[in-house]
């Protein structure tokens, strides 16, 4: 317990995280044949390239039934939830976004957030014996 009276509770591991992304203007203005041989075959191999990492898929889900074109902040057109063992590799996700592989960057075309959590205590049953914040 801190000074102040706050409990603080451990996340504990697998750590979940959650990407959320969306095209920028740059996709949406480029020409059908960049996006097919460029941003798209970037953004598949970036994705493989976090699991290589060692980020595991839990689930995704694409914000696009009810919107369409480019989305302004703070609003996302995918998300994306991973499991990871260490930060280190929540950290190199988000690097892999700026690494220009075969002279294409995918933080040219998507915008990408990092966000870190826990499994939610009262849905998941692995989850069931982690109280939640200020829960004990």
């Amino acid at each position: 317990m801190s000074r102040h009276g706050v409990q603080s509770h451990a996340i504990h591991r697998p750590y979940r995280i959650m990407v959320a992304g969306a095209a920028l203007e740059s996709f949406f203005a480029t020409s059908p044949e960049e996006k097919a041989e460029k941003a798209m075959p970037r953004f598949k191999q970036l994705l493989a390239e976090w699991e290589e990492l060692g980020a595991r898929v839990v689930a995704s889900m694409c914000d696009d039934v009810f919107q369409v074109g480019p989305t302004d902040s703070p609003r996302w057109a995918w998300y994306l939830l991973f499991d990871v063992d260490d930060l280190d590799v929540a950290a190199a996700m988000i690097q892999a976004t700026r690494e220009e592989v075969d002279g294409v960057r995918a933080d040219r075309y998507f915008r990408f957030e990092l966000r870190i959590g826990r499994p939610f205590w009262a849905r998941e049953e692995a989850a069931a014996d982690v109280p939640p914040a200020g829960k004990a």
